[in-house]
């Protein structure tokens, strides 16, 4: 009965450590993505277009304490006020959005030119705003009039 009891005993505590070790891991994934929530910060400093155009430039500064990476992954919201939708990074056709420059890390304290592309001219006398998201969810947005 005792050498059952201490096999049984060495099972649950075997089976109590590895789920411990899961849980560890677990908490240790999710304070890296919190860091890395906290350490990103962006800032849309500026944003333009005119009505017999349909590119509106965009200039983005990393305003935050990491450099962010995966730029292609950046979401990128475009349109009049209350009609936005996402725009496609590169696409083939229109509309589309690149940044002027070929980026791919975008490091601290850099400002970047993003240029979008609409599948039609701007509105006159229209209110346009343009988000840009990170790929780990930070975002911000910038009104502009054409």
């Amino acid at each position: 009965m005792l050498v059952a009891s201490v096999i049984v005993a060495t099972s649950m505590s075997g089976m109590v450590i590895s789920k411990t070790g899961i849980l560890n891991s677990s908490f240790a994934i999710s304070a890296e993505t919190q860091k890395d929530i906290i350490l990103t910060k962006i800032k849309v400093v500026y944003a333009t277009g005119t009505s017999s155009s349909q590119v509106a430039k965009v200039w983005v500064k990393n305003v935050g304490s990491a450099t962010i990476t995966n730029t292609d992954k950046l979401d990128v919201y475009f349109g009049k006020v209350g009609s936005t939708t996402r725009i496609p990074y590169n696409a083939g056709s229109n509309p589309t959005w690149v940044y002027s420059a070929g980026v791919t890390q975008w490091q601290i304290k850099d400002t970047v030119q993003i240029e979008i592309t609409n599948d039609a001219n701007l509105s006159a006398n229209s209110t346009y705003v343009v988000r840009i998201v990170t790929p780990n969810g930070v975002a911000d947005e910038y009104l502009f009039s054409t």
